[in-house]
C-alpha cells in the first residue's frame, strides 16, 4: 500500500491510501503510482500514452479490448 497526498482547494492535504498493484481502470495494468486523475488510473493512461510513451489513438480509446491488449503487449515486452 502507498499513500498519495493531494492538495484540496482550500490548501489542506488530503491523504489517500491505495494499492499500487490494483489494475488501472483504463488499461488494466497495475497503476504503480498515483496520477493527477487519482489512484485508479495509471499515470501513463492519465496522460493518454502507453507505458512506452506512444500515444493512445482515439480508436484504441473507444475500443477497450484493443487498448488493453496493446497495453499488455507493451508492458510484457519492456
Amino acid at each position: 500500500m502507498k499513500i498519495a497526498i493531494y492538495k484540496t482547494l482550500d490548501g489542506k492535504d488530503l491523504k489517500v491510501e491505495y494499492d499500487e498493484n490494483a489494475p488501472c481502470i483504463v488499461c488494466g495494468l497495475p497503476v504503480g503510482g498515483a496520477s493527477m486523475g487519482g489512484t485508479v488510473v495509471c499515470p501513463a493512461c492519465d496522460c493518454g500514452v502507453y507505458r512506452d510513451n506512444t500515444k493512445i489513438t482515439m480508436r484504441e480509446m473507444l475500443d477497450k479490448k484493443l487498448l488493453r491488449k496493446k497495453a499488455k503487449e507493451i508492458y510484457e515486452n519492456k
